[in-house]
This record gives structure tokens, C-alpha cells and sequence, in this order.
């Protein structure tokens, strides 16, 4: 595993903006908050709705897909099979959409090219130059690469961004790219991300696929789908719609195994959605912690592809969550103390998950359980519910966090394993050898800078997160927490088919 620490928290550079500006380009009426899961400005969203949506007002959308190349015949072929095709999909209709077009304008400096296909679909507000709101998700392919100075103005466009909603003007640097538009769409229902992918893979083939998520994330947790507290993965903020984790394995079951799945979402790399997602990609790249606004290197990561197009999945993974991670560093402010992500490989995860359980079953004969609470209670944790950026209480941020580091808790149940224990011994090997497995073999690439959220120092994560039980109960107990879920957590894969589900219960029971 490469570990890559970019530098420590105290030399992380303040004053800068989190969202690229300088100072002089700060003066906004609502400059976007920092934290990737800031709230939604609900009231332009409530009037686009209002106004069901006029029409977009951008080019008319191609009549034939840009991949469809014309035949003798006069119908139509499929693009050629190039090196790689990048599947972009995001379900932002909030504050979100200043990073997604950010993020898509980056893009667009390296575009589709002869080895690598771009193919987006995006959910967003949109503001017409006559003040009419939309919320159109549009379809896309980029084209080639645009003039970077087109693209700085463009950038200078959005900085008109003010409650949660893009100007339209923005949406010409992709007019030459548009496939189709729709309006109103439902777009966190786990069957329309799954007709784009397929769409995208069967009109632009490729050797290798990428496919990226951007959108809020929530880990393991699915909370009641429809309420306003509701949080899942690729969540549409219209409809409250989103993926819940059984939903995405039926995701990818529909759509295939991809080489490299990236989630742009908060605190998504845990154990739990990684065992979903096992048999259908390669590397999957995520972080433990909140994820914030300035996203991945994408721009970077498409001139990676196109220079060295046969770069290990793994490589290539880690090397997009150490852009993440460096860009973090270089735009840092002082309300981001830190950041990481890694890539896991997922041809690890049966031997991960036969480690794991030897472990389980060696700790729980234990006799001596205080060994469980000193780990519980200093743990690496992450803010799973999002505290830290409406309140700025890291204190309460770990009390309630259910998300911690694997690899720190094994240490910390290892470091103070009872002496007078005769089971000590083999805990403590199998504790080892669960460790080595983390950091040597499933965890491909782990980069950080500073500490977390709740403040810990990310040196001492490796990038691998699973449920641990809280200090503080959600909801004032594990009954009330699991009344505002979803998913009922010991159904999930990961809690039936490995021990940790049985090593939950008995770590609750003993609490």
C-alpha cells in the first residue's frame, strides 16, 4: 500500500478559498459553503419546482448521440472501441452543483479524446437570463478539449452562483456536447443511474471503464428515503430519492464490473459498501471522512488515462485519491483541518473478510471486556452524520459518530490486550495479521492531510472504515437509531455473511 501524508495541519495554508477564488473574487451575495453536505438552499429548488421547469435554455440537443458514427447505409454505428470511457453520473439539485460544473469545466480542458471517452449526466438548478428556474438533468458527451482561456470565462460565469443555483450561461461551454435534457426527472432512482451507464457503455465501448458517483453519501447508513433527513447515496434533493446500499449492488449488477468505481460522497469507504460492490469493480476509490467540494483531480486523472492508458486499475486509483487529497492541501481554508481517501482493491476483500472473522471469533473470548470500551471510546471516527459543519462540534461529532477506522480499532484492542488473558496471545496474532492484510494488500493507495472533521489525526487512519458501536446513541438508543433507517443494517451482506455483525451484537450487548 502506498501511504502519502501531502503535510501535517499545521501547514496547511489559510486564507485560501475553499472553491478555488481569491480573495478579490470572494465577493458574492451566497458563496457556496466549504463542506461537501451543506444544507440545500430549499427555497430556489421549491420555486424551480413551481415553475415546472421551462424549457432549457441551451442548444438543441444532437438528433443523432456524438458516438454514433454516420454508415453507408445511412443509419448509424457505434463509436469505436477506444482505450478507456470515464461514466460520469450526479444527482446534485443543490449546493452540490457549483462543485459538479466546477468539476465538469476541468474536464472539459481534456474533453474525449482518441483513446478516452467522456460521457456526464448531470441533475442541476439552472437560472435562464430571464430568471426562469429549471431543474434539467442533462446528458452529455464532451467533445474535444476546449481553449482553457474559454474555459477560465466560463469559470468567471460562475461565480454569479448564488442560492444554489448555476447560471445558464455556464451551460454554453458544453453546448456542442449536449445529447438530451429532461426535466423533473427522479434522478436518486437507482433504474435511471443504471439506463445511462448502459447507455453509455453500449454507445461508447471501451477496454476499460471507469464509472464515477458524485453526489451526498451517508456510508453504510440509508435513512428513511422521502424525508427531508434523508441521506443516502446520490440523493435528489427535489425528491428526496436515493440509492440505499442494497440498491447499489442492483446498480452494478445491472450495469457490470467496471475497472476503477469513485465515489465523489461522504464517508463512503467502509467495509459494508465495499462488500457490496465486490464483484463489480476492480479499485474503488472513496473517502472515510466528509468529502469535500473541491472533489477529485478530474481533469488529472483524464490526462493519466490518456498518457499511460494500460496503468494498473490500482495505479490509477491510487493516484486519484492522492489528487483529491493534494488538492485539498493546496485549496485549504480553515474550516477543512484535513482530508483522505483511498483506493481498495476488491480481489482483496474474500481474504480481508476471512482475516477479519478469525479475529472476531479470537477477541470475543475475551474475558476482560473493558479492552472494547477503551477502543470505542479512542477510536479514529468519522462525522457520519454530518455535525461538524452546521455546528462545528467535534465533540459531539465522535460521541455520535457509528464510523471508525478498522485498522486503529484492531490496534487499540491490541495495545491493550489483558496480560493475565490466555486468549491474549492469539488476539494479538490474528490482530497483526488482520493489520498487515489492511495495509499491505486491500488497501492499494492511502493518502491524508491533517486531521479530520472530528479531530483526529488522519495518519493514524489507513483508509478502511466499518460500523463501530457510538459513545452516544442517534436517536437515544441502537432501537431508535434503527427505526430512522432504511436498510436494517444486519441485513446488509457484509453483517450476515462475515462475523462483524455477530461481533456488533455482542459488543451492544455487552455495552
Amino acid at each position: 500500500m502506498r501511504i502519502i501524508k501531502v503535510l501535517s495541519a499545521t501547514a496547511l495554508i489559510s486564507g485560501l478559498s475553499f472553491f478555488y477564488f481569491s480573495p478579490a473574487e470572494r465577493r458574492m451575495t451566497n458563496p457556496p459553503g466549504a463542506m461537501r453536505d451543506s444544507p440545500v438552499s430549499a427555497g430556489a429548488l421549491e420555486q424551480a419546482v413551481r415553475y415546472n421547469n421551462d424549457i432549457l435554455p441551451t442548444p438543441e440537443p444532437r438528433q443523432t448521440a456524438p458516438g454514433k458514427l454516420p454508415a453507408q447505409d445511412g443509419g448509424a454505428t457505434i463509436a469505436p472501441v477506444r482505450d478507456w470511457t470515464v461514466i460520469y453520473y450526479s444527482t446534485t439539485k443543490d449546493i452540490l452543483s457549483y462543485s459538479l460544473i466546477s468539476a465538469l469545466l476541468e474536464m472539459k480542458k481534456t474533453g474525449t479524446t482518441d483513446r478516452v471517452n467522456v460521457v456526464v449526466e448531470a441533475a442541476l438548478p439552472v437560472r435562464s437570463p430571464s430568471g426562469t428556474l429549471s431543474v434539467p438533468s442533462i446528458r452529455m458527451v464532451l467533445g474535444k478539449a476546449a481553449d482553457p482561456e474559454k474555459i477560465a470565462g466560463y469559470s468567471r460565469l460562475l461565480r454569479r452562483y448564488t442560492e444554489g443555483v448555476i447560471d445558464s450561461a455556464v451551460l454554453k461551454a458544453f453546448s456542442g456536447d449536449i445529447v438530451k435534457t429532461e426535466n423533473n426527472a427522479d434522478t436518486g432512482d437507482w433504474r435511471r443511474a443504471a439506463e445511462f451507464i448502459n447507455w453509455a457503455r453500449e454507445n461508447y465501448p471501451a477496454k476499460r471503464y471507469a464509472l464515477v458517483l458524485f453526489g451526498h453519501g451517508e456510508g453504510f447508513l440509508d435513512r428513511k428515503k422521502f424525508l427531508n433527513n434523508g441521506k443516502g447515496v446520490l440523493i435528489d434533493a427535489v425528491t428526496h430519492n436515493y440509492v440505499t446500499l442494497p440498491e447499489l449492488r442492483l446498480l452494478m449488477a445491472a450495469t457490470g464490473k467496471v475497472d476503477l468505481f469513485a465515489m465523489h460522497s461522504c464517508v463512503m469507504q467502509m467495509a459494508e459498501v465495499a462488500y457490496q460492490l465486490r464483484d463489480y469493480a476492480d479499485v474503488i476509490v472513496g473517502s472515510s471522512d466528509l468529502q469535500f467540494g473541491t472533489g477529485y483531480d478530474m481533469r488529472g486523472f483524464l490526462d493519466a488515462l490518456n498518457a499511460a492508458p494500460g496503468a494498473s486499475s490500482k495505479a490509477l486509483g491510487a493516484d486519484l485519491a492522492a489528487g483529491y487529497v493534494r488538492r485539498i492541501h493546496d485549496r485549504a481554508s480553515p474550516r477543512v483541518p484535513g482530508a483522505q481517501a483511498s483506493a481498495l482493491s476488491s480481489s482483496k476483500l474474500q481474504g480481508f473478510t476471512a482475516r477479519l472473522d478469525a479475529w472476531v471469533d479470537a477477541v470475543m473470548a475475551l474475558k476482560d471486556k473493558r479492552v472494547f470500551r477503551t477502543a470505542i471510546h479512542e477510536v479514529v471516527r468519522f462525522d457520519i452524520f454530518a455535525i461538524t459543519p452546521k455546528t462545528a462540534n467535534a465533540a459531539a461529532a465522535r460521541a455520535y459518530s457509528i464510523s471508525g477506522d478498522l485498522y486503529d480499532f484492531v490496534r487499540l484492542i491490541n495495545e491493550n490486550l489483558p496480560q493475565d488473558d490466555p486468549v491474549s496471545p492469539l488476539a494479538r496474532g490474528r490482530g497483526i495479521e488482520l493489520m498487515d492484510f489492511i495495509a499491505g494488500e486491500l488497501v492499494a493507495g492511502y493518502s491524508y492531510t491533517g486531521n479530520s472533521t472530528t479531530g483526529f489525526g488522519l495518519g493514524r487512519a489507513h483508509g478502511l472504515a466499518i460500523h463501530v458501536p457510538p459513545e452516544l446513541f442517534y436517536e437515544d438508543s441502537l432501537e431508535g437509531f434503527n427505526s430512522i433507517s432504511e436498510t436494517n443494517y444486519w441485513d446488509l451482506p457484509f453483517a450476515k455473511e462475515t462475523r462483524w455483525g455477530t461481533f456488533l451484537n455482542w459488543l451492544y450487548a455487552a455495552k
